[in-house]
């Protein structure tokens, strides 16, 4: 048990007054964890109407992998094609509470089949623009530089979101880190989960990467569930998680 977890456990048994949300059940299990599993696996495991809010970077369905690191990634698993993607879609709608917001990160390349799956399920309600302060390799002399990645938001209900309406364009610097080929910032994800949830609420990342979402939770006050099947990247997560600092307000 993390020193996160154990602060976490002792505050709500406890009553604090800082955590005021409803006990999670004892037995949930892979809450603020480093958990080493392939997402079909272990989300069977999450309790039905559990999560607050999805936020999570799956593959694209495009094979990708960067040309432009000093380190070559492994590909990325089951980004060849998007038959997983319905099942994916279902298990979400059966863990997410009644009230939970979606944040999908895609590309403009199956962006439509991405849309058309997830709306089955849920309400779509837009799609976010992330502008990057860099753009991406490609085509270099027959087309535009790709400097953006777009975002789905979804809804499971009517909530509302904290802080007032924002811009559906949201700039924001690329990580400079090698720890993941499609590493996601930290500060843009405290963003999205600042927006969608409160001190407490139960976060789920089923393609976990090198852990960025769990880390953006911990720095915030957000409990959150993250599977990952690299093992690689599981180890480098632990290191991660281990030096972020715990906000208590």
């Amino acid at each position: 048990m993390t020193e996160f977890e154990h602060t976490t456990k002792v505050d709500l048994e406890n009553g604090s007054p800082a955590f005021a949300k409803p006990v999670l059940p004892a037995v949930l299990p892979f809450v603020n964890e480093v958990a080493c599993i392939d997402w079909e696996d272990g989300i069977k495991q999450v309790f039905d109407n559990t999560i607050d809010l999805v936020l999570t970077d799956p593959p694209y369905g495009m094979a990708y992998r960067s040309n432009r690191r000093k380190e070559k990634h492994k590909s990325i698993q089951n980004d060849t094609d998007l038959d997983w993607l319905g099942d994916w879609c279902k298990e979400l709608k059966r863990v997410c509470k009644p009230e939970a917001h979606l944040y999908i990160f895609c590309s403009w390349h199956n962006i439509d089949i991405f849309k058309q799956t997830l709306g089955v399920y849920f309400n779509v309600k837009n799609i976010l623009v992330w502008e990057k302060n860099n753009h991406g390799s490609g085509d270099l002399l027959g087309d535009y530089a790709p400097k953006y990645e777009l975002i789905i938001f979804c809804s499971n209900g009517s909530k509302k979101l904290n802080g007032g309406r924002s811009s559906n364009v949201i700039k924001c610097a690329k990580m400079p880190t090698d720890n993941h080929p499609t590493e996601k910032p930290t500060n843009l994800l405290r963003h999205l989960i600042e927006k969608s949830t409160n001190k407490g609420d139960l976060v789920l990342d089923t393609f976990a990467g090198s852990f960025s979402t769990a880390r953006a939770c911990k720095e915030i006050g957000r409990d959150f569930i993250c599977f990952e099947v690299e093992p690689e990247y599981c180890r480098t997560a632990k290191n991660l998680l281990n030096g972020v600092s715990v906000s208590l307000f």
